[in-house]
């Protein structure tokens, strides 16, 4: 049964959120998101809470983003090596550039 002025509904909807957030920095495969039905207007004492969810969203996909970008960066280096040769060859990776 929903709450009267929604108060519950939005608490457990921002609730998920963060927990949503808290699985993705520490790797967690996600479950399939569904958004909150029928939540109504935020009550004025979580617009607050909300706005901080919203802006550790924006840092965290920033922050995947980042993850992203280097993961691809290393794999580009890896698959850049030559297939291996018979004899003996050094090989050398140049992490930083």
């Amino acid at each position: 049964m929903a709450s009267p002025d929604g108060r519950a509904e939005w608490e457990e909807a921002l609730r998920r959120f963060e927990d949503d957030l808290q699985d993705a920095l520490a790797q967690i495969d996600p479950v399939p998101w569904r958004p909150p039905i029928a939540l109504g207007p935020i009550p004025p004492e979580l617009v607050e809470r909300a706005a901080r969810i919203i802006e550790a969203q924006a840092h965290t996909i920033r922050y995947l983003e980042d993850v992203r970008q280097t993961t691809a960066k290393h794999l580009a280096a890896v698959r850049a090596v030559p297939a291996a040769e018979v004899g003996a060859h050094p090989v050398y990776f140049d992490l930083i550039g």
